[in-house]
């Protein structure tokens, strides 16, 4: 049984939420669970070469697109948490931070018997504490 659900999406590829998103909106709905949702953007590291306070708008403009798109799926409900620095091990540490008990994740369009699972969603599955459902496209 889950009560709270972590959804990871990237804005960037609708691979990584279009069929999940339906998928964590229908596991939410069967356990009366709490939803949410991750987008985890690269660090970005302080060069020398790169104006002060470069890249803080990265934060705003990626939830701005996260909220957009659970707007369009009839998700708008769904609170959105942007996090920065290594894809997997954000999750990873949110989902343990927040007490998720299932984080549902989309995998790469593979055909059998190379179904790919990327590196993130691999390691995601080997190290969470709770249950990981991959969608496959």
């Amino acid at each position: 049984m889950a009560t709270k659900i972590l959804l990871p999406i990237d804005h960037t590829d609708d691979r990584s939420w279009k069929k999940a998103l339906a998928t964590a909106l229908e596991q939410a709905k069967f356990y009366g669970a709490d939803l949410h949702a991750v987008e985890v953007i690269p660090e970005i590291i302080q060069l020398p070469n790169l104006p002060e306070g470069y890249g803080s708008g990265a934060k705003d403009f990626v939830r701005g697109k996260v909220e957009a798109i659970l707007a369009a799926n009839d998700a708008a409900h769904v609170p959105v948490h942007i996090e920065e620095g290594s894809v997997y091990r954000e999750i990873l540490k949110l989902a343990h931070k927040d007490g998720y008990d299932m984080i549902i994740m989309a995998s790469a369009k593979g055909d059998f018997p190379n179904y790919e699972i990327g590196p993130n969603l691999a390691r995601v599955v080997r190290n969470a504490h709770c249950t990981v459902m991959v969608v496959r496209d």
